[in-house]
C-alpha cells in the first residue's frame, strides 16, 4: 500500500428554524473559496448585524429559579415524543462505517498488481499481503499476517455510484428531511477515490451531487423563491431592505464573474 497523506471531503446536513443547509468542505475544514488575485479584486460583502440594536439590560439577573433538576420533565418529553419514529432511528448505530474498495486501472493491470482486499460477505473483508511477498515471509508467520476487517457495509470494486448512493446516503438524507442533523464525510489515503466518490464526473456524478438532487427535488415545491433573507452564522437570519438586496445580488454577481474568469484561466492554462 502507497503511503500518502489522508484528506477528508465533508458533507454537513443541518437543519434550523425549519430551513436546510448543505455545505462541502474541504479537508482543512473550511468552506472552499477562490482568493482574489489583487487587492482591486477583493470584494467587499456588507454585513448588517451591527446596525441591528440589542436591548439594554436593565439590572442584574436572577438566575436562582432556574437552578433546577430538569431529568423529571427531559423524561417526559422523551416518552411523550413520537414513538414510531423514534423506533425507526434506534436500530441503527450511531456511526455507519461503509468501505469501498476502489478497481484497479489499466496502468496498475498493465504493472502486475496485486489485490491485497477480498469480500468475504457484504459486511466484512479479509486483508492479506500480496503473493510476491510470501517468499519473505516465515510459514509460520504467513498466517499471522491475515486480518479481517468488519464494516457497516462494503462495496466491492464493481459498485456504481447509484448503488454507492443508494446504499450509503439515501438513508441519512432522509433522515435530515425529518429533522434530524447528519455529517458524511469521505477518508482515505492519496488516490483512494475520495474525490471520485464524493464528487463523481460529469457523466456519473457521486454523492454529493445526488444528495443535493434529491433535497431540492423533495423541497421542490415549498421553496422561498425572495432573495431578501441573509444567513447570521448557523441559527439565525434577517430580512434585507431593497437596498441591500441590491448591494448583495451585486455582490453575487461580481463573484460569479470572477468564477468564470479564474475558471477560464485555468483551461487555458492546460
Amino acid at each position: 500500500m502507497r503511503r500518502g497523506s489522508a484528506h477528508c471531503h465533508w458533507l454537513d446536513l443541518k437543519r434550523t428554524r425549519g430551513r436546510y443547509r448543505a455545505c462541502s468542505l474541504d479537508g482543512s475544514g473550511g468552506a472552499r473559496r477562490m482568493e482574489p488575485n489583487s487587492d482591486e479584486d477583493k470584494l467587499f460583502r456588507p454585513s448588517y448585524v451591527a446596525s441591528m440594536e440589542l436591548p439594554e439590560r436593565t439590572g442584574l439577573v436572577n438566575v436562582e429559579d432556574i437552578k433546577t433538576n430538569l431529568s423529571d420533565e427531559f423524561s417526559l418529553a422523551s416518552s411523550s415524543s413520537d414513538m414510531s419514529r423514534r423506533s425507526s432511528l434506534e436500530p441503527r448505530a450511531h456511526i455507519q462505517v461503509s468501505l469501498r474498495i476502489k478497481p484497479f486501472t489499466a496502468l496498475e493491470r498493465a504493472n502486475g498488481s496485486q489485490g491485497c482486499v477480498s469480500l468475504e460477505d457484504s459486511t466484512s473483508v479479509i486483508l492479506k499481503p500480496p503473493k510476491s511477498s510470501l517468499s519473505r515471509l516465515l510459514e509460520k508467520t504467513a498466517g499471522q499476517t491475515i486480518q479481517k476487517f468488519t464494516f457497516s457495509r462494503v462495496f466491492g470494486p464493481e459498485a456504481t455510484q447509484e448503488e454507492f448512493f443508494e446504499g450509503t446516503m439515501k438513508q441519512p438524507v432522509q433522515d435530515f428531511l425529518e429533522g434530524c442533523n447528519r455529517l458524511v464525510f469521505t477518508y482515505g489515503i492519496t488516490n483512494a477515490g475520495k474525490t471520485y466518490t464524493f464528487q463523481g464526473t460529469e457523466d456519473d456524478v457521486g454523492i454529493l451531487p445526488r444528495t443535493m438532487d434529491m433535497l431540492f427535488k423533495t423541497i421542490g415545491g415549498r421553496l422561498y423563491t425572495k432573495m431578501d433573507l441573509k444567513p447570521i452564522r448557523w441559527r439565525d437570519y434577517i430580512k434585507l431592505t431593497k437596498d441591500q438586496v441590491r448591494e448583495e445580488t451585486a455582490l453575487k454577481n461580481s463573484l460569479l464573474r470572477l468564477t468564470r474568469e479564474v475558471g477560464g484561466y485555468f483551461i487555458k492554462k492546460r
